[in-house]
């Protein structure tokens, strides 16, 4: 019979033999972050991303103020969404719900002047950083030249911007759940284009974030698409769609498992699923 000593010795070598196989051929597959999930994507086209929704508006098409006509953007039931990760300059959990914003834009031709106003909608706040909101106007040229109308030509209700400072900006709780913003600016661009940007402060320290394919606020002109504010792979920190309607990702989830069409737009360049905002799954999306 073997002794104790003996099967004690036996059971060591079975355990050190086991751990060492396993060393050798464990690959350490452990489960990927959203973010790594999300990085192995990559957008070849990046001019796609500006085109989820028309970022430019004909001021031709404006009428005079006589009776007050008002043109709305975007026609009908939809409406824009601005979606913000808020964790720039580094990598979030890309379930893009830290800042929604829901909008119609209104714009009206007073001669001189285009008057206007954003009614918005926070649809939701899933970050925890404090959050401002503002506004850049921009002039457009050849449909890809941007460029920011200067601080003494813009009104924002009812101030007059100060010449050489920053964009309009608001602490998102001054705003509240709903809010409307009236604004004024004079051009004499044919196209013009008002959005939405955020500025995240952490350790005390102001990021802005615009949507992708814009430039830095303190850029002009600049082309679309503009690297600014995308990752190495092509990937923003915000998105701008139209749509009637946005289902909000569950937290932490999966972008692709709460838009599954999502893939297909990137690894299409955008040919295919342009419209993959309108299929959510709704076992990982809410409204």
């Amino acid at each position: 019979m073997f002794n104790r000593n003996f099967i004690a010795l036996l059971l060591f070598s079975i355990f050190f033999l086991v751990s060492c196989f396993k060393d050798e051929f464990d690959t350490g597959s452990k489960e990927l972050t959203n973010a790594e999930i999300m990085n192995k994507l990559k957008i070849g086209n990046l001019s796609m991303l500006n085109t989820l929704t028309t970022q430019r508006i004909n001021l031709s098409t404006l009428k005079l103020s006589d009776l007050k006509y008002i043109q709305e953007y975007p026609n009908g039931d939809k409406y824009y969404f601005a979606l913000f990760e808020d964790l720039y300059p580094y990598t979030g959990d890309y379930d893009f719900n830290d800042i929604i914003i829901k909008s119609k834009l209104g714009l009206e031709d007073k001669g001189d002047e285009i008057t206007g106003y954003l009614k918005s909608e926070l649809v939701n706040k899933g970050g925890s950083l404090p959050i401002e909101i503002g506004l850049m106007f921009y002039e457009v040229s050849n449909k890809t030249i941007y460029t920011r109308i200067p601080n003494e030509n813009i009104t924002v209700n009812g101030m007059q911007l100060i010449a050489g400072e920053g964009p309009w900006t608001i602490p998102y709780a001054k705003l509240g759940k709903a809010w409307t913003i009236n604004f004024g600016f004079k051009t004499e661009a044919k196209d013009v284009w008002i959005a939405y940007h955020i500025v995240t402060i952490r350790s005390e320290k102001r990021n802005e974030i615009l949507t992708g394919g814009f430039a830095k606020t303190d850029v002009t002109p600049f082309k679309i698409p503009n690297k600014d504010f995308l990752n190495k792979n092509g990937f923003p920190w915000g998105l701008e769609i139209e749509a009637d309607k946005f289902a909000i990702p569950n937290e932490k989830v999966l972008f692709l498992k709460a838009y599954p069409e999502f893939q297909k737009w990137v690894d299409s360049g955008g040919s295919e699923a342009a419209n993959w905002f309108e299929s959510p799954d709704p076992n990982y999306t809410h409204y």
